[in-house]
């Protein structure tokens, strides 16, 4: 069991890192290319030096995804999987949040750079940071808790959502939501990682109580 559980946390932390990869690679060449080379805009059905970067990227992702699942599963204990997990989801809910509110609320027009390109890079970021830097729980904050809420959210959400298409006899797509359905996923996922977060939180003072216990019986 603890080995199929260490498969599937490996393989699921590689897969995600290598989408953040991907989308990382992408945005990065948005940026470099309108705020520091500052080229012009390429003309309708031109897509410049882009293919060429999608490409590059997608033959990065697919050779990371491999590679680090390998590494993730060898060196698992002396890797902070939960924090990189954690990290990781994080920055998609985030990047996907701040789109779907731009989206929703037409602040901003549909090819800004800063939402529809630059905010790419933030998985791979937060991926980096919750490697090194979350690594602990904290007296209010469980790692583990929020991790498995936060992905037994999106699982539930998802689910909810393709389930509802299907009542209704509108199961086109697995992948396009609407806004309405984009919120119940995002807020399904916040909602279940502050539940995971107090379940892991009262679980371990229970477990403290009772280390307690034996140490003074």
């Amino acid at each position: 069991m603890a080995w199929l559980i260490r498969i599937l946390i490996s393989a699921t932390a590689a897969g995600l890192a290598g989408i953040s990869i991907f989308l990382a690679i992408f945005g990065a060449n948005i940026f470099y290319a309108m705020e520091i080379a500052q080229l012009p805009p390429s003309a309708p059905g031109d897509f410049g030096d882009g293919l060429f970067v999608l490409i590059l990227a997608g033959y990065a992702a697919l050779l990371a995804i491999p590679i680090l699942f390998v590494i993730f599963l060898i060196f698992y204990k002396r890797l902070n999987m939960l924090g990189l997990l954690l990290g990781v989801g994080f920055g998609f809910w985030f990047t996907r949040l701040v789109q779907h509110v731009a989206s929703w609320t037409q602040a901003t027009s549909g090819d800004n750079p800063w939402i529809y390109g630059y905010l790419d890079m933030s998985a791979f970021i937060f991926m980096l940071v919750g490697l090194f830097f979350i690594k602990h729980d904290t007296k209010r904050f469980s790692l583990a808790g929020t991790v498995a809420g936060a992905a037994g959210g999106f699982l539930f959400a998802y689910g909810a959502v393709i389930a509802s298409r299907w009542v209704d006899n509108t199961l086109t797509s697995y992948g396009y939501f609407g806004p309405i359905e984009t919120t119940v996923v995002l807020v399904g996922v916040l909602l279940f990682a502050l539940i995971g977060n107090a379940v892991g939180k009262k679980y371990r003072g229970k477990l403290n109580a009772h280390s307690a216990l034996q140490e003074s019986a």
